[in-house]
């Protein structure tokens, strides 16, 4: 019986890639590297943990768009939670580029 249960609970590769490679986990790493160039994302923490609401959010997009990157995000973590989150989009000049590529660009500006 608990073999049975439990059999329909397992997640294929697929969707873990889903859930591990989420829209909230990709933000919540760019906003540390932002963070980490001296760029203010999170606004608060909880017992030290900085947390990524829609504040954050706000200040993520923004921070993006002032080095030249757009960003699509879910905007939140139930994307995550929920198994249904698709990977950020980064845009320059309105060409699709990887997370790598947009960050290899926002380094660039800080002489990185």
């Amino acid at each position: 019986m608990t073999k049975a249960i439990l059999k329909d609970e397992i997640l294929s590769d697929a969707e873990l890639d889903n859930v591990a490679g989420g829209t909230f986990a990709e933000s919540y790493s760019d906003a540390n590297n932002f963070e980490k160039l001296g760029v203010k994302i999170f606004e608060k923490d909880i017992a030290g943990v900085p947390i990524l609401d829609h504040e954050g959010f706000v200040n993520l997009r923004a921070a993006f768009d002032k080095y030249g990157v757009k960003i699509k995000d879910d905007g939140s973590i139930w994307g995550d939670l929920t198994g249904k989150s698709k990977p950020n989009q980064y845009f320059i000049g309105g060409k699709e580029v990887t997370q790598a590529e947009a960050w290899k660009h926002i380094n660039a500006q800080f002489g990185k």
